[in-house]
């Protein structure tokens, strides 16, 4: 017994004729008498009865037809269900990331998207912290942030992949006064620069332990954007604190051939934070096998 067969019923009750059947189901009339015959003999019952005037089901032949009938439109509704779920837009991997997005990243993105046209992302630029929350929110589906050792427990709950590490470097431009001053640079020259900083919540705790040693630096600007940092450091001879990261894996285009980067040492400080860079996101998180794809391809910084 096979579906073939149960087809072969239903058409043959609502044709009753052993022809029009078999051109209706494109075979033989041989091929469809043979394969009744051998349903009949299989189940040891007899399903039709012919005549010359056409072919009619028995009683044990409507119960079973009733069943076949079943059985087809069972079928039919799996079809369907396989053709709508064919058309279901891929949901969009909610992404956030902080404001150092590798160019590896982007490029992934685009040649994935490339590949596989019905993936969607959605990229929403925070805070590290304000990733964490989110993903742990479920705001997020995955996050991309930078982690120092203080705060490498906000993330025990959280699966974490490493995609790289950083640190904080003194940035200022190559026509700099001080860009070719051996390291370190001492401190007396460091408190007498301005200082450009972008708005990042580890810079700012970063520069308030500075100030707690030596005294507050001259900030004369502060923001989200690199390209504002970077004009007044070229246009004030403003210095920057920046992670090594924030420039080298940038996602706007971001004139790293115009800095020269100092090591920070000097300050009073125990150690200049290093960093931790990684994928973020719920244990037992359900992703979609396309959405899985992209977050594996995703290459180190």
């Amino acid at each position: 017994m096979n579906l073939e067969q149960m087809a072969y019923l239903v058409e043959l009750k609502r044709t009753q004729t052993l022809s029009q059947a078999a051109r209706n189901l494109n075979i033989s009339q041989a091929g469809l008498s043979q394969s009744l015959d051998s349903l009949e003999a299989e189940l040891g019952v007899k399903l039709f009865t012919r005549t010359r005037s056409g072919t009619r089901p028995t009683k044990a032949g409507e119960k079973m037809i009733g069943h076949a009938q079943e059985i087809e439109s069972q079928l039919q509704m799996m079809q369907t269900l396989a053709e709508q779920q064919k058309q279901v837009a891929e949901p969009p991997l909610r992404i956030g990331v902080m404001n150092e997005v590798p160019n590896s990243l982007l490029d992934w993105l685009l040649a994935f998207q490339d590949r596989q046209p019905q993936f969607k992302a959605y990229l929403a630029e925070a805070d590290s912290e304000q990733i964490i929350a989110g993903v742990k929110n479920n705001d997020f589906d995955i996050g991309i942030v930078a982690v120092n050792a203080a705060k490498l427990e906000t993330i025990q709950s959280l699966d974490f992949t490493e995609i790289g590490q950083g640190q904080f470097k003194l940035y200022m431009t190559t026509n700099h006064y001080l860009a070719d001053y051996p390291d370190p640079i001492p401190l007396d020259l460091l408190k007498e620069q301005e200082f450009a900083l972008f708005i990042d919540d580890y810079i700012s705790e970063f520069v308030a332990a500075i100030a707690a040693q030596t005294g507050p630096l001259n900030v004369i600007l502060q923001s989200t954007a690199f390209r504002v940092v970077l004009e007044t450091m070229k246009k004030f001879q403003a210095v920057s604190i920046i992670r090594t990261t924030q420039v080298r894996n940038r996602l706007y285009d971001f004139e790293q051939h115009s800095l020269v980067a100092h090591e920070l040492t000097g300050l009073g400080l125990p150690a200049v934070p290093t960093f931790k860079y990684g994928i973020i996101k719920l244990p037992h998180k359900q992703l979609t096998s396309v959405q899985k794809q992209f977050v594996q391809g995703i290459k180190p910084m």
